[in-house]
């Protein structure tokens, strides 16, 4: 019989609001692109180079946190986490200078880069197997909920107060944040309870060297296929809702700032949605590779009616979003993979390593898709910056669906590895 998990979702439950956090402080750039553009004299290959700052961090400390989760637990490591992320906002809305600027944007991404891998360490340590995927989805369900916040809610505050005032209003979330965590989080749950989720683990819990757990997770063929399948499905999040969307929409569809970023917005909403609902089918039909193959194929669709499409209403663009939203939520069930296809004692460092991964498509495909943007400019200016046109971003937003394309074609070759104990 399993123990009690009470506790276990009270402290997950505040893992999960710091990613939530972390997931405003990512998002919202896309809803000042014009206003950064301005202040900070750049095009738009600088722009997304400086919003991809955010991703240098978070890729390059994802080895590392998952490492220092598995040695000395969440709670410190969250609450520092959370104070980091707020000096970083707070020196992103006081920057004069696009270096600054950029600094602030770093200090954001180390922060947040303990914000899931937190959570999957508590979901690793704190329930059993069976239950790891429905953490998954309940752990992004916060997460894209906070997405949605530094989405359309946050486009209101910065045309109200101003892009810089609206991100210092942001940054005092953390300072609750890590208060709240260092009060209810812990490292370890009950006995019992740990005794039990050490027995039904497929592999266990041996003690294994920082080197001994990094080769065990880096010699697996599904590791590199997990990892890549992650990076290519990303990149509709990550390239498009995150950054450029919102001016994508406004250009193409011929929308204001303000309903571009609802849509957007619904992108998320769909995948907050979808990613419980595949842990559920998941966990329903015990299986997690159909969910891969599924959500790969079922994503190009919309994302095609959208990039090549007719001008659409907003209705049915906020629609055709949320249903891609849904269905791009299937590629987090890779993190559940991990977790079974690796030790108990190596969890943090295996989900990071996927993590690490994923969010490289931050890195490349912003400033990827900002400099194909200035590749097909047709040296239009309004009001001194750059006017891209609606073929320019077309040729740009190309490169989701080839990522997509991709994606599909990497889950053909991973391996069912569903639990099969009880």
């Amino acid at each position: 019989m399993v123990p009690s998990l009470g506790r276990s979702w009270l402290v997950w439950a505040c893992a999960a609001l710091f990613f939530g956090y972390q997931f405003l402080l990512r998002v919202s750039p896309s809803v000042m692109t014009q206003e950064l553009m301005t202040d900070f004299h750049v095009d738009a290959c600088a722009l997304g180079t400086l919003t991809s700052f955010y991703f240098y961090a978070y890729v390059l400390l994802q080895l590392p946190v998952g490492t220092l989760l598995d040695k000395l637990g969440p709670r410190r490591l969250l609450t520092g986490a959370a104070l980091l992320c707020t000096g970083g906002s707070l020196l992103f809305a006081s920057a004069e200078t696009i270096i600054v600027a950029s600094l602030g944007r770093f200090l954001i991404g180390a922060g947040s880069a303990f914000g899931f891998l937190s959570c999957m360490k508590v979901g690793a340590l704190w329930f059993p197997p069976q239950r790891i995927s429905m953490v998954v989805g309940f752990t992004l369900f916060l997460g894209f909920t906070g997405a949605l916040s530094g989405s359309y809610p946050m486009s209101f505050l910065v045309d109200a107060l101003g892009w810089r005032e609206a991100v210092w209003a942001t940054a005092g979330g953390g300072i609750i944040l890590a208060l709240l965590i260092a009060v209810v989080v812990r490292d370890h749950p009950s006995k019992n309870l740990r005794t039990y989720i050490e027995q039904h683990h497929a592999i266990g819990n041996p003690s294994l060297s920082i080197w001994e757990g990094l080769k065990i997770i880096i010699n697996k063929a599904q590791t590199w296929l997990l990892a890549g399948y992650g990076i290519m499905m990303f990149v509709p999040l990550a390239g498009f809702a995150d950054v450029w969307g919102v001016p994508f929409l406004v250009q193409v569809h011929h929308m204001d700032k303000q309903s571009a970023s609802l849509s957007t917005s619904f992108l998320y909403f769909g995948v907050a949605i979808g990613t419980p609902l595949f842990a559920f089918l998941s966990d329903r039909f015990r299986q997690f590779k159909f969910t891969l193959l599924g959500s790969a194929l079922g994503a190009l669709v919309p994302f095609m009616i959208i990039v090549y499409g007719p001008d659409l209403p907003i209705f049915a663009v906020i629609s055709i979003l949320f249903f891609a939203g849904i269905l791009l939520s299937g590629q987090f069930m890779t993190y559940s993979i991990v977790t079974e296809i690796n030790p108990l004692s190596v969890s943090g460092m295996a989900t990071g390593f996927q993590n690490m991964v994923c969010l490289l498509s931050g890195v490349i495909f912003q400033p990827f898709i900002g400099w194909l943007l200035d590749i097909f400019w047709e040296e239009a200016y309004e009001n001194g910056i750059r006017l891209y046109s609606s073929a320019a971003y077309q040729m740009a937003i190309t490169s989701v669906i080839v990522a997509l394309l991709f994606a599909v074609l990497a889950s053909l070759f991973i391996r069912e590895a569903y639990p099969e104990r009880e």
